[in-house]
């Protein structure tokens, strides 16, 4: 089911003459649009998968005109999304998406000497483009990340950290300079905070920055989750920091999401290897506050599948086998894209769901 939707979400996304399957049923204020799919099966319309929407209207557009040298279009995008009200389904904004498909990019085709040259050549045909800028940061970085490789510290070489720190500095640069200038976008400052935790920088450098960019955009998601990448356990953090972080930064943003943000945190690192939630009260994330942060999500962005699914799939690790079997119900038909920890027979299982009418 879900495949026969992402083709009804390619045809409309790239191919003009294709019988429209999105519709926008809601306008994009207060919260994101209503984006519709056809299930081609049943003729039936209901919420796009978030994940294609983070492609298809996000990562695509973005992607197909830096390939196509189409600067203009880059520079629309992103003078477009800056400001935040255009949203995926799961409240994120779509400028979310910007930086990481040119990074996506240019980490899948490795051709550097070739994708700088397109940005050199944006830069001269439009100098005032800051989002020409602030693909050159991007690029850096990639690049730097390329010559260290993905491994542990201990695998990389010599050469290999001289590059990634070199690279590193020029993209920190460039961005220094875009916040200088009084960027008002704040991909920027995301960036820098994912830079400064790249080269190790201090709490009170990491800090001052995501201080600064809070104040001036205070809902946007990256920000947040740039800075809590600093309390992660495998970045030098703790358990304890990671929580405590994501306790401040639910209270400071109750205000537009509720406790979401406590949930949103918490999924970034729900991997066996990082901070997965395991129903235990000595361990956090803990579930009362995590269910309340979910609810709230799914009160705000009622046609995410992408949210239902994060919850579904701390519910699978919860005693509430009633709270599960809802979730489920709503995820049906939705699996492959629901992103659950455990595998979603075993959760079936656990909590005795047997599907629709079965």
């Amino acid at each position: 089911m879900v495949k026969r939707i992402a083709c009804a979400v390619a045809a409309s996304a790239c191919c003009a003459s294709a019988q429209a399957q999105i519709g926008v049923s809601a306008p994009p204020l207060p919260g994101p649009a209503l984006v519709m799919c056809t299930i081609l099966e049943l003729g039936r319309q209901v919420p796009c998968p978030d994940s294609e929407m983070f492609f298809h209207q996000g990562r695509a557009w973005v992607q197909r005109a830096f390939n196509a040298k189409d600067f203009a279009r880059l520079d629309e995008l992103y003078d477009l999304w800056c400001d935040g009200k255009e949203r995926f389904p799961d409240g994120r904004w779509k400028l979310s998406q910007y930086g990481e498909a040119l990074y996506q990019n240019f980490m899948a085709w490795k051709t550097w000497t070739k994708d700088l040259g397109v940005i050199q050549q944006w830069q001269r045909a439009r100098p005032q483009s800051k989002a020409a800028q602030y693909a050159e940061a991007i690029y850096w970085r990639a690049s730097g990340w390329s010559a260290r490789g993905g491994g542990y510290a201990s695998s990389v070489s010599k050469e290999g950290w001289e590059l990634f720190h070199e690279r590193l500095v020029k993209s920190r640069e460039i961005l220094a300079r875009l916040q200088a200038a009084e960027s008002s976008c704040a991909a920027p400052y995301a960036l820098s905070l994912s830079v400064l935790t790249d080269l190790g920088a201090s709490e009170e450098d990491l800090q001052s920055v995501f201080a600064q960019a809070v104040r001036r955009y205070p809902e946007y998601h990256n920000l947040y989750f740039a800075m809590a990448r600093h309390y992660e356990p495998k970045w030098g953090g703790s358990t304890e920091l990671y929580e405590r972080f994501a306790d401040q930064v639910a209270e400071q943003t109750r205000g537009f999401e509720g406790w979401g943000m406590y949930a949103r945190l918490y999924w970034l690192v729900d991997q066996r290897r990082d901070l997965p939630f395991v129903n235990e009260e000595s361990a956090p994330p803990h579930w009362k506050k995590l269910r309340s942060g979910y609810e709230d999500l799914v009160r705000l962005y009622p046609s995410s599948m992408h949210n239902l699914g994060k919850f579904a799939g701390v519910a699978c690790r919860s005693n509430d086998g009633e709270l599960y079997r809802q979730l489920r119900a709503k995820i049906d038909g939705y699996e492959q894209g629901a992103d659950m920890l455990d595998p979603i027979d075993v959760c079936d299982r656990r909590h005795g769901w047997t599907g629709i009418g079965r």
